[in-house]
Order: structure tokens, then sequence, then C-alpha cells
């Protein structure tokens, strides 16, 4: 694909600045100005299904290295990547050289189907109805060429997942499709209307059951009604979540039974979706190997909480945690590497790790000695200590706060004590730096979003701490209290130790907070709301990795244009 209309875009940004039509050239190839950085753009990668092959990954990583952007490349919560800090006369190199790694950025914002994300164990779970991985693929790349469904009211986001887990967050998707067998019959149960934002709606089921042959017509179908019917005024309603609000779940199913079939659907795509090619693998495998003794607990605790046994026999998945979801160059080579040596595959997820799939079961301990010296065998992928995170204010225009310093402090906070607690490893914690819930902090159990506040005459950077949320779908958090930033590792510890010493036998987060209620979490925290003076504690009216007192910078994104 031609990249002259987003080198002339960026030329005339160079000149006389940013236009809405010079923004809408770039963000629909995934081009985005940075934060503070006049000339220097990020680069947003779709991997669609989070299927993504070991060369791709260490084209990615070249390019990396040569941007030299700090601290590398970021996983999306989406599964995808963003590379950042590449000088504007660059930026169409760099596309270039994506599409011959058999990568794309076409449509990784404007309106249009973004990437579709899959559950990155489809395949492998042993509790799943199927592997939907190559549905994932096909619609992804249907909708990525269908032209006439890119210019929608507003984005729309799809996710499959195929086993009991929340790998997704279907519910909270505008497109949630979920594998379900009848009988021994395969097909879809079908949520629309999800979304998070500064305004979250759990998606609400439009079809128990579609069966595979009638998926394309149905997808098509929902997203043809939402182009003719959706808001195109008004943009803080135009997501499909309020076109569900206005009219009822009824209205909306009706109209999407009623929706013409467009078609005609490639054969290849309506009858045989299964055969749908996946990016190649290779699968060498290598031998044991013992761990040595002064490692011997933390490949234990890595084992339980980083790896899958997958209905494959003698097989597992091993989850490669990325903290804050930021990986070096040099770290994407070893998961590269490791991949060709011990596994079948990789897959992005939406918690911000690697998933490596198809380790044999008995090179785990040699797989965890590889990945050791690079900081890759961290235990806890998506447990309570692999916090989520935005970008943030070091990259994001609309973001308010530093959601990776917040989520370091939190982290610390954690693994002092109550992180490695085998009671308390199915909690998730969330930050994002602005009200817009990138890092999906409204579907969880303790949830944080970038504000600004008022104190003694000053701005403070401050988080909303939300709890009770639930990634399932069946809720989302409550705002309990707004905490100073500087105070949101121990705001975020205490409430941690609230839920451990009182909570009843078997009782989940959320139940927790239904009983003991809002108030006394609030009673907890409030000691940390109260503010010192400028002159005794500095550090208070700063934002956690800054040197200078805060204040908000934060302006309009570009992910609508």
């Amino acid at each position: 694909m031609s990249t002259k209309p987003v080198a002339e875009a960026i030329r005339i940004e160079s000149e006389s600045g940013p236009t809405d039509e010079t923004k809408s050239v770039r963000v629909r190839r995934g081009v985005y100005r940075l934060r503070n950085t006049p000339g220097y753009y990020m680069i947003r990668v779709r991997v669609p299904g989070g299927v993504i092959t070991t060369d791709q990954l260490e084209a990615v990583a070249e390019l990396s290295r040569e941007s030299g952007w700090e601290p590398g490349v970021h996983l999306t919560t989406r599964a995808g990547l963003e590379l950042a800090g590449i000088p504007g006369a660059a930026v169409c190199n760099y596309l270039t050289r994506l599409e011959v790694a058999g990568l794309t950025t076409v449509l990784t914002g404007g309106n249009a189907v973004r990437g579709v994300v899959c559950c990155p164990f489809s395949g492998v779970e042993p509790d799943e109805a199927f592997d939907v991985t190559p549905f994932a693929l096909a619609v992804d790349r249907y909708y990525r060429e269908h032209v006439t469904l890119t210019r929608m009211p507003r984005k729309i986001k799809i996710a499959f997942d195929s086993c009991p887990e929340d790998h997704v967050r279907a519910c909270f998707t505008d497109i949630g499709i979920l594998a379900v067998k009848r009988g021994e019959e395969r097909g879809f149960r079908v949520i629309v209307g999800g979304g998070l934002g500064a305004t979250p709606k759990v998606g609400q089921e439009l079809e128990e059951f579609v069966p595979v042959g009638k998926l394309f017509p149905t997808i098509d179908a929902i997203l043809r009604v939402f182009d003719r019917e959706g808001d195109r005024k008004n943009r803080a309603r135009a997501r499909l979540k309020w076109l569900l609000a206005e009219w009822g779940i009824e209205k909306f199913r009706d109209a999407v039974r009623a929706e013409p079939v467009e078609g005609p659907f490639p054969d290849e795509l309506a009858f045989h979706v299964e055969d749908f090619p996946l990016p190649p693998v290779s699968f060498l495998g290598v031998g044991a190997g013992a761990v040595s003794a002064d490692r011997a607990q933390d490949f234990s605790r890595w084992s339980a909480s980083n790896v899958l046994r997958q209905r494959q026999a003698g097989l597992a998945a091993v989850a490669i945690r990325v903290p804050f979801g930021d990986i070096t160059p040099e770290q994407l080579d070893v998961v590269a590497e490791a991949a060709r040596l011990f596994g079948g595959g990789l897959r992005t997820s939406i918690e911000q790790n690697i998933v490596l799939r198809g380790v044999r079961v008995e090179a785990l301990p040699a797989l965890y000695q590889f990945l050791l010296p690079a900081g890759l065998a961290t235990c806890c992928a998506g447990k309570l200590l692999d916090v989520t995170r935005c970008v943030g204010s070091s990259a994001c225009l609309s973001a308010i706060t530093s959601s990776r310093a917040a989520a370091a402090d939190i982290t610390r906070a954690l693994e002092a004590e109550l992180g490695y607690d085998p009671t308390l490893q199915h909690l998730r914690v969330r930050v994002s730096g602005c009200p817009n819930s990138c890092s999906h902090h409204h579907a969880c159990d303790i949830g944080l979003y970038g504000i600004s506040k008022k104190v003694n005459g000053r701005a403070v950077p401050h988080y909303a701490l939300l709890a009770g949320g639930s990634g399932a779908g069946e809720r989302t958090g409550v705002r309990v209290i707004d905490i100073p930033a500087a105070r949101i590792g121990p705001a975020v510890e205490r409430t941690v130790r609230l839920y451990r010493d009182e909570r009843r036998q078997d009782e989940s987060f959320p139940a927790f907070v239904d009983r003991a209620g809002v108030e006394r979490i609030r009673e907890t925290l409030q000691p940390l709301t109260e503010a010192p003076s400028v002159e005794d504690d500095p550090a208070f009216y700063r934002d956690l990795d800054a040197e200078r007192d805060f204040k908000v910078e934060s302006k309009k994104g570009e992910c609508h244009y």
C-alpha cells in the first residue's frame, strides 16, 4: 500500500501544523503524534488475533532499536504493538518495512473495525469449546479490506473467546463472540454494545447461538445497521453502545435480523473458515535442564502462575510476563529465539504479555533458564502483581498522569508482602492516565484513572480509585475515593490488605465490596488524602516520575480521526 499520502500529511504538518485532514490520513495508517515531542510519531501495529511470527517479532525489534525510544516497544491492551520516537522523515520507511515483514498498521485508528482480538490460549485451552483463532483472523482480514465499512460513526472492536476464563473481556467490547456448542454443532454466542471509556456499558446478548456458517452475515448485519443508524453528529454518543442504549436490545436485534445479507462473502471465509492459513511457526524443541537450588522456589512460583498445560498431551503454553507492557528490542529478540528453540507459536495478549505455545513440559526448566538473564522469567503473569497500564503521559496526547510510574509504584508496594500471597492471586489491578479506560480500569477488582485536583491552590495529580469491577462483564467498578498520585502504591496495598483481613471464606473482591461497603474502603484510605504544604513535601505536588510541579498538559486524542 502506498505511503505517499502519509508522507504528504507529515510534510504539511511540519510546515503548518496538523489539520483534521492530515490527522485522518495518518491515523488510518496507525501513525500518531507523540506528546511534547514535535516532529516525532508513534506507529501502532495491528496483530490480528494476537498471532505473530518470530521473524515479525525480530523485525519489530530492529525498528525499535533504530528509533531508540525508551523503554522500547509497548504491548497494548488490544494485543497490538506500538513503536514510538520515530522522526517524521522515517515514518514511511518504517511502514514499508513492517509491510515487508507481513505486518500492517492499516485501520489501527479511525472509525473502522480495529484489530480483532482473540483469546491467546485458543486452540490449546483444555476446557475450550473449539479453536476460534481461524475465525478471528478471517474476520480481521475481511473487514480490513472491506472498504465500504471503514468510515462508520465510530470505531468497532471485536473480540473472540473460546474458553471459560476471561481473556478478551468480550462483554466490554462492541461485538463479543464466544465459542459455544449445541450438542455437536459448533457456533457462537454474540454479545453487542459493550464498551468502557468514561461511561462503561456491559454488552447484551444479541444471539444465544449463531451457527458457524452464519457468523459473517451476522457480523456484517450488525456493522451495516450501526453504519446507517449510529450517531454521526455527536461523537460522545457515537459508539455502538449508545445506539443500544437508545434502541434497546430487542429493536436492535430485530434490525440485525432484518438486514439483507450484502455479501458475497468469499467462499473460503463463509464455508471453509477453519482452513484459513495461520502464519507459519517452527517447532524444534530442546532437552530438559535442571534449575539450580537457589532458583528452585522462583521456578516453582513461575511454573504455578505462568504455565498452562495444553489439551495436547505433553505440551504447555507459557505466559511471558512483560511488566507494564514495555519490552526492549533485546528482549524481543530473546522471545523470538525462545519460540524457535522451545515452542510452536507466539501470541500477544490484552494483558500486555506474550504467550509461547507448544512447549514440551520436560523443557520448561530449560525455557525458564533461557528467559531468566533477559528478565523475562518473572512470575505472576495475569495475577495481582501484573498491573496493566495504558501508555500514559510519556506518549499519549490525552493522558493526565504517568500511568507507568503509578503501575511501578503499585507493584513495589505489593511486592513487599501481599503480591505473592496465593489467596490473592485472582485480584487484578489496572491503571489509566485519564478516564478513557485504555487499561480497562472499570473491568477489574481495583481500577485507577488519572485526574487533576486543586489542593492548596495548586493542581495535584490524583487517581480515582474504583473497586469491585469484573472483567467477565458482570459489573463495573464503583468510584470510591480520589488518591494523590504520590500515595497510589500505599492506597492499593491498603485496599488489598483490607480485603485479605476482613473477607469471608471464598468471598470474591466484588462480593466483599458489596458486603463491606464502599464507605469501609474509603474510611481506610482517607488518611492518604491529607495534603502537606509545598514546603514540607514538594513531591506531593508532582507526578511520580516528574522533577517539576504538576500541570495538566493533556490534549484531544487522535484515535477518532
